[in-house]
């Protein structure tokens, strides 16, 4: 089947922008995971303080990152789709 027209590189790039916002997601879960987990260590082993402060830099940092991310979808084509449907249901 022929490609649409008008298709050219913008589903390569919308796939790939909504592959980075998933990733950075998974980043932030994972960051957000581990700095919980930690509340419910025990016994409580050296180091603790610096554990949980890298722990809060890694997630301030994913969380950055997903910001990035998601402001980057809503810029593309796909973000900008899926604001017009939202507008629909509003």
């Amino acid at each position: 089947m022929p490609a649409a027209p008008g298709t050219g590189a913008a589903p390569a790039s919308m796939l790939e922008v909504r592959r980075q916002l998933a990733c950075t997601q998974n980043v932030l879960f994972d960051a957000r995971a581990a700095l919980y987990a930690m509340r419910d260590e025990y016994p409580r082993r050296p180091a603790r303080f610096a554990r949980i402060r890298a722990a809060i830099v890694r997630l301030r940092e994913a969380r950055a990152a997903y910001k990035a991310a998601a402001e980057a979808f809503h810029a593309s084509p796909a973000g900008e789709q899926l604001q017009r449907l939202r507008a629909t249901y509003r």
